[in-house]
């Protein structure tokens, strides 16, 4: 095993290099830590409107981010490690990083359990499980990747407020997140820092990291994940099918388009037939990221 650490905050870069990881054909399997600056990142099959606060992660410069990988909404920030596995052996074993992780840290005497969604538990100073840890999942004809978030020292109140609901839809085909009452190990064992999860880890696989530098991005395929990333075509665009209502009537949207008329569902599109008050719930200004999204940093 390969273990990198990435000296990046911005996401969208952090996606790519995942992506890069996981297509490039390097034979070896790769562990790739990173941080992210404070993010909301929903799933590949996730509704944003549905998953997120939009207009309090505008208020509190929280970025929303679309993965390639399934499963539910979560919160990144400076307290939180994420950690990503891209094998080539496959089919995929969606509990074997999972039980590697819990070894790890049971090594230092820190317990934690695997849920049967191969989530990562701990149980708090009152005696309660919460979670600490989700997964997500993507797999390719020749190669797997398993990446999750760790839990450090999270600002668990911008979490809660950043993942609540823009809208709730008539009916939508996204695939919802399943809500679980979390924690951070530094609410449990305070003290504890990113970097000592990241030697625990590397310690367990016997491996030092190795820290990347700015070589990889600008390799092809990073560039064309980075890219994709950041377009309107994919963080909005992707959205699955929902319906919604407005003033004159529900209206349909797939991929981001209002079915029978050929619009984005955006600001524009929708003047005049929701309150401003709606309009600033749905779309709040998201152009400081927008900008921002391009810098590497």
């Amino acid at each position: 095993m390969i273990i990198f650490t990435s000296p990046f905050k911005n996401p969208f870069v952090n996606l790519s290099l995942e992506d890069y990881f996981l297509r490039s054909g390097i034979s070896e399997t790769v562990l790739l830590f990173y941080v992210n600056r404070p993010c909301v990142v929903f799933g590949r099959f996730q509704n944003p409107w549905l998953e997120t606060n939009l207009k309090y992660l505008v208020s509190n410069d929280i970025w929303a981010v679309r993965r390639q990988s399934g499963g539910g909404c979560v919160f990144h920030d400076e307290g939180n490690l994420n950690f990503s596995f891209i094998t080539h052996n496959t089919p995929l074993d969606r509990r074997k990083y999972a039980d590697c992780l819990r070894e790890a840290f049971l090594k230092v005497s820190i317990e934690l359990t695997i849920s049967p969604r191969h989530d990562l538990w701990l149980t708090d100073k009152e005696g309660v499980a919460k979670k600490i840890s989700g997964s997500a999942y993507k797999q390719t004809k020749n190669s797997s990747l398993h990446h999750g978030t760790f839990l450090v020292s999270s600002d668990l109140e911008k979490l809660q407020e950043g993942l609540k609901h823009s809208i709730i839809p008539s009916h939508s085909k996204s695939i919802p997140s399943v809500r679980s009452k979390v924690t951070t190990l530094q609410e449990r064992f305070p003290g504890i820092e990113i970097k000592d999860v990241v030697e625990l880890v590397s310690h367990f696989f016997n491996t030092s990291p190795t820290e990347l530098d700015g070589t990889l991005l600008s390799h092809p395929l990073v560039q064309e994940s980075f890219s994709k990333h950041i377009s309107w075509e994919w963080l909005w665009g992707e959205t699955p099918y929902f319906e919604t209502s407005t003033q004159e009537g529900d209206i349909s949207v797939q991929k981001g388009m209002i079915l029978g008329e050929g619009k984005r569902f955006e600001r524009a599109s929708l003047e005049g037939r929701l309150t401003e008050s709606e309009l600033q719930t749905l779309f709040p200004d998201f152009s400081e990221q927008h900008k921002l999204s391009n810098q590497i940093y």
